[in-house]
């Protein structure tokens, strides 16, 4: 009951939150609803703003670090300076489905508490048996009749039997399963040397006992204990009973003890172990066993090998997702920076084959600029083309042109904005044109068309050759699949 308050004082906290939000997020929240692709998350964004605002108060640093290259990367992606309502829009977002994960599992584990309340609170006309092998299992009831108010009662339900047909099978299994383990550290059962691993219980309720036929040779965890073995060794017997209540199975399995090669390790191991062992025999009523403190004549010390304890991680995975999925969010960011710049590249080729053309067909640079840039432009509002970045960098310098911006700062905030070396290089040649003229702009371009094309050719052979690399595990995969299909035939025709 606690359990289901707390997790109702969370939702109702939560909600708390998105109607805050709701109230003064109302300017953030109009400029977010204007993304129609994404109706679901809009009816949640009041409380990502409230979340978002928060998160801005405690980092009081918005122009620089994380913020700061956030909007740096919302710029080149949206063509443009004004990002402040793209980066509010991203921030919202990213902060509303944090909401949404912690509403949802608090749903979640409220509606696990309402269905475990109601259960336990409907009546009943059966219960489950446990199934065969399993122990049993306890139920606590309540009991309502001729009596006033409801008694309790605990009752204990036997586990489902096996048929005889079933023992047996599971006896034999069990057996073919016990042989194979027994031998152990040892190379098989015809030179048995040291430790053999007996099995100590076979399916759930089938129980195993050992019992050696030399006792002052193999002891009853399936060690040998003597030394006097002759070099021939010894042959003897174990036997293995395999038991389901009343129901028992012998089976005797023939081996032969070797003299055992024991080292120095091994000897001081054994010696300490019977040292322990006397202690625990010394007085079997106490409640805490006294650790030698010395032995040989030398200080003896004693340390407990600790467990690792998962509580802790436990506890924060509910934090650690909502962390995982703020850094995921931020990261597909940088991945479509990646597409972007990829594919600024693999367009720079063409933007100078046109710009070569054009020029050296008698445009200016600035008119076989524009012409370009708008061709594009239509060509993306008639539906017949689709965004590209390049083009898009290229058309927002046009229309700074045409607002009254000069041709000269164009280009350098074209380069600037395009941030890779390539489109730096054309700028400073449309630059160095502007500033000292001359005639063999279109000479100097063609050279750094036929570069660019020769430099796109090795990118193309590059990502051939890491396709080729990827495909060779599925290709060494099909290779093994193929032997197996042809040698498995033929082994088993011999």
């Amino acid at each position: 009951m606690f359990t289901m308050i707390g997790m109702g004082a969370g939702l109702a906290a939560l909600g708390i939150i998105y109607l805050i939000g709701l109230i003064k997020g109302r300017a953030i929240l109009q400029n977010a609803a204007g993304d129609r692709n994404e109706r679901f998350f809009r009816l949640f964004y009041p409380a990502g703003i409230l979340l978002w605002s928060w998160y801005e108060k405690a980092v009081r640093r918005r122009q620089n670090g994380p913020q700061r290259e956030i909007r740096q990367k919302l710029r080149r992606l949206f063509v443009r300076d004004d990002v402040e309502e793209a980066y509010q829009c991203f921030q919202v977002k990213r902060f509303t489905i944090v909401w949404i994960l912690a509403v949802a599992g608090l749903i979640v584990g409220l509606a696990v508490e309402t269905a475990q309340l109601y259960r336990s609170g409907q009546e009943i006309t059966n219960l489950d048996r446990p199934g065969a092998g399993e122990s049993s299992k306890i139920y606590q009831l309540e009991a309502e009749g001729a009596w006033e108010g409801r008694k309790t009662a605990e009752f204990s339900v036997s586990p489902q039997k096996y048929t005889k047909e079933q023992l047996e099978q599971l006896f034999e299994e069990t057996y073919a399963q016990a042989f194979k383990q027994l031998p152990g550290e040892n190379e098989s059962l015809d030179q048995v040397e040291g430790q053999l691993d007996f099995l100590e219980s076979g399916p759930p309720g089938i129980q195993c006992r050992w019992t050696p036929e030399r006792w002052e040779y193999i002891d009853h965890s399936g060690m040998v204990v003597a030394e006097d073995i002759p070099k021939d060794g010894i042959i003897t017997y174990i036997t293995l009973e395999l038991s389901y209540g009343e129901q028992k199975m012998e089976y005797q399995i023939p081996c032969r003890i070797m003299p055992p090669s024991v080292t120095e390790n091994d000897l001081l191991e054994k010696e300490l172990e019977t040292v322990l062992k006397e202690k625990e025999a010394e007085d079997p009523f106490s409640e805490r066993i006294a650790l030698p403190g010395s032995y040989d004549g030398k200080p003896l010390s004693f340390y407990l090998v600790g467990k690792r304890q998962n509580g802790l991680l436990v506890a924060g995975m509910g934090l650690l997702v909502a962390v995982l999925y703020c850094c995921s969010h931020t990261q597909k960011l940088k991945e479509r920076e990646e597409e972007r710049n990829q594919q600024m590249m693999a367009d720079y080729p063409d933007i100078l084959s046109k710009l070569t053309v054009l020029i050296g067909a008698g445009f200016t640079v600035k008119g076989a600029w524009e012409k370009i840039a708008l061709n594009y432009g239509r060509q993306v509002e008639a539906g017949i083309g689709k965004k590209r970045y390049a083009y898009e960098e290229m058309l927002y310098a046009c229309r700074g042109m045409q607002g009254g911006q000069s041709e000269l700062q164009a280009y350098k905030s074209f380069g600037k904005r395009c941030a890779l070396q390539p489109y730096r290089k054309l700028t400073m040649l449309l630059e160095q044109n502007l500033k000292k003229g001359g005639r063999d702009l279109t000479t100097r371009l063609r050279a750094e068309t036929d570069e660019a094309f020769s430099a796109r050719l090795h990118q193309a052979k590059r990502d051939g050759e890491k396709a080729g690399t990827k495909l060779m595990i599925p290709m060494f995969l099909m290779f093994i699949l193929v032997l197996i299909l042809i040698m498995v035939p033929a082994a088993m025709a011999f």
